[in-house]
């Protein structure tokens, strides 16, 4: 548009000062010339009026004694002579000014109008005659008519000679600006290989070779931005501790996945939508430290973890523009001593039972206490029932040993999720149909195959399906989906059941930890134990996954892992 060419719009405001300027200097010239031949037009009339009335009375006028009345024209000015005015003073209407005047011989002078006219009159009278001599203002106007149009062309030219000029110069400074516009814009898209021609060597070539230096500029010190910046996304990925750095507006600006399953847990156990703005008690913190401007730490709880957060504000020179949290999981610092004693005290409450009863019923068949064949085959049943669940606890601490030693090798191979799914489903169908437990999946359609040991998932899921029936009551839903995200599947099993206490959830994994018993509805059925979560979690880890969990008691549990998609 015209008005966006700052070139048009100066050239019209020039335009407009310039008009306005000549306006005045024409008007004053123009008036100046007219005063000055208006001037000149009274001065002839009076000289004309002093050397006639001379002559008449020297008597060399060209005027007869005898005549009563003359009306002449000598040089376009309208010459009227009379002896007696009572006679002739109807005769003409410039005979009305001679009697306005006294009979002296003084010349008078006056500006009349007369029928729409404007007439510049002079008259003289004596005792013996009376002359008066005038002239239209209108023929003094049309010597000014060629000065009038003279400005005008003037003007005219001017103007057009100056809007010529600007659009050569409009189109000399717009065509290289336009050019940086669309330079700009890609510059704006990321493209920094610009260069523009520098076709002049006066301001416009100074301005293109700079703009080809800031560009060069800008794209080198773009790469080493995005290059630092790639290093600290690697570094703060690599942390085993929650990372993240907060604007002044409490907006999370850069994070690493322990940060953000951190605030995952956060927003959950408050029932939040999760989004860049922090939870409120977390906000709480960060506006501590914003308001002392130091580094800070405290403690928090949440999903049954203990969590150690340090904020430290971020100063730019001496003003504070943000801050980062370090946040550490020190649950298992805290539990460490307490889950080694528990470990003991677990392997010899889980052994010294069954032992127990061995120990109890063998004396008693040995010192023949019972004394009949079905009394003693009711004993050595106890017997092989109990041996059998030592042996269960024994197998359980050998897999899971070499699990963690590494020393299990897994049979990975491409297995059909559909198939793999359906056959879980089957085996757990009388167990859900007795417990009145509707069980339900979806699978991602754009998930087909996926990598791990089947047996050993098997086991996976079998131990979490078969922990969610125990503790969820009659009537209750669990729900299986599996969807695929990026290079990886995600398993997420939700159950509708009495959940997990707050204070068992960091702990639920760990080797015969056992939550509160009077959770499961199936307080009678055969003991655990304790070691199938672990076992589950080391399967997981084996496979280069991970599993987590939420629950909220009286709501429900959801654990979810997720496993590589290929074997790399």
């Amino acid at each position: 548009m015209v008005w966006r060419n700052v070139v048009y719009k100066n050239g019209f405001y020039f335009i407009i000062i310039f008009i306005s300027l000549y306006l005045i200097f024409s008007m004053t010239f123009y008036q100046f010339q007219r005063n000055q031949l208006f001037d000149q037009s009274k001065e002839n009339l009076k000289n004309t009026t002093e050397e006639i009335y001379d002559q008449v009375l020297g008597q060399s006028s060209g005027f007869e004694s005898d005549t009563d009345f003359h009306h002449v024209t000598i040089d376009e000015m309208e010459v009227l002579f009379a002896h007696d005015l009572s006679d002739y003073i109807d005769r003409h209407w410039a005979i009305q000014f001679l009697t306005q005047i006294e009979a002296n011989g003084q010349v008078y002078q006056d500006q009349i109008d007369h029928q729409h006219q404007t007439y510049l009159i002079t008259g003289v009278r004596s005792d013996d005659f009376s002359l008066v001599i005038y002239l239209s203002t209108a023929r003094i106007t049309e010597q000014l008519l060629p000065i009038k149009w003279a400005l005008i062309f003037i003007a005219v030219l001017v103007i057009i000679v100056f809007i010529l000029f600007t659009i050569r110069l409009s189109r000399r400074i717009s065509s290289p600006l336009n050019q940086m516009k669309r330079s700009t814009h890609q510059i704006i898209a990321g493209d920094f290989d610009i260069k523009l021609p520098m076709e002049t060597h006066d301001e416009i070539g100074e301005l293109a070779m700079a703009f080809n230096r800031m560009s060069r500029q800008l794209g080198q010190k773009l790469t080493i931005l995005l290059q630092e910046k790639e290093i600290l996304s690697n570094v703060i990925g690599s942390i085993k501790d929650g990372v993240m750095t907060m604007n002044l507006d409490g907006e999370t600006i850069i994070s690493n996945q322990q940060a953000d399953q951190f605030m995952a847990d956060f927003y959950f156990e408050q029932n939040s939508e999760a989004s860049q703005r922090l939870p409120d008690q977390f906000n709480h913190f960060f506006q501590l430290v914003i308001e002392q401007g130091k580094s800070q730490s405290f403690q928090i709880n949440v999903q049954g973890r203990d969590w150690d957060i340090v904020i430290t504000p971020l100063y730019r020179e001496t003003i504070i523009r943000g801050a980062v949290a370090i946040v550490r999981d020190v649950t298992e610092q805290l539990k460490l001593d307490q889950l080694r004693e528990t470990f003991i005290a677990n392997v010899s409450h889980e052994l010294r039972t069954p032992i127990s009863l061995l120990q109890g019923y063998s004396e008693a068949i040995i010192d023949g206490v019972v004394e009949t064949v079905e009394e003693q085959k009711d004993l050595a049943l106890v017997i092989h029932d109990e041996s059998q669940r030592m042996g269960r606890l024994v197998n359980d601490l050998l897999d899971l040993t070499r699990l963690k030693s590494g020393h299990l090798e897994l049979n990975l191979q491409a297995i059909k999720i559909d198939s793999f799914i359906k056959k879980i489903n089957e085996k757990f169908a009388n167990q859900l149909q007795e417990s009145k437990i509707s069980f339900s999946y979806q699978i991602d359609p754009q998930l087909v195959y996926a990598w791990f040991d089947y047996d050993r998932m098997e086991q996976v899921m079998t131990n979490l399906i078969d922990n969610a029936i125990k503790h969820t009551p009659e009537n209750g839903e669990i729900h299986l989906t599996v969807l695929k995200e990026k290079d990886q599947s995600t398993f997420i099993l939700t159950d509708t059941g009495l959940g997990i206490p707050k204070t068992d959830l960091p702990f639920i994994f760990e080797r015969f930890y056992m939550a509160d018993k009077a959770r499961s509805k199936h307080n009678n059925t055969s003991k655990g134990t304790g070691l199938g979560l672990a076992i589950v979690k080391q399967i997981i880890e084996e496979h280069n996954g991970s599993i987590s969990v939420q629950s909220k008691q009286g709501e429900g549990t959801t654990f979810k892992f997720t496993l590589p998609l290929n074997n790399d």
